[in-house]
């Protein structure tokens, strides 16, 4: 937990944006593995089943005192409120800015939709 906490700022919006995020990945995954990647400047979380090779999602302080939400095994999504940013190759990223912007319901939706698409 440390690990992970110390990717982001200390007491920033990011960083209770990142435990609620983490908490549903938990809740929403069994036999998930959690580890830290990309050294000190990019400090990615990254959520794995089966090795870390096998990633089906990651959390990431972005810019801001923002937290971003990467998913794989998704192309595209249709939700009123969930919007993916960006152009990841293998992940697509959603861009909070709020704690409220982080609906239960929404982000379990989501990772149903991962774990079904996900091979493992």
């Amino acid at each position: 937990m440390e690990e992970f906490k110390n990717m982001f700022i200390e007491n920033s919006k990011a960083l209770k944006m990142g435990l609620i995020l983490r908490k549903l990945i938990y809740e929403s995954f069994q036999d998930i593995e959690e580890s830290i990647a990309g050294g000190a400047k990019v400090k990615l979380a990254l959520y794995s089943r089966g090795g870390k090779d096998k990633v089906l999602c990651g959390i990431q302080q972005g810019k801001g005192d923002t937290c971003m939400l990467y998913v794989h095994h998704l192309d595209s999504i249709s939700h009123d409120r969930l919007k993916f940013s960006g152009s990841g190759k293998h992940a697509k990223r959603i861009r909070f800015t709020d704690e409220n912007q982080i609906i239960n319901e929404d982000i379990s939706w989501l990772f149903s939709l991962v774990q079904n698409n996900s091979p493992y």
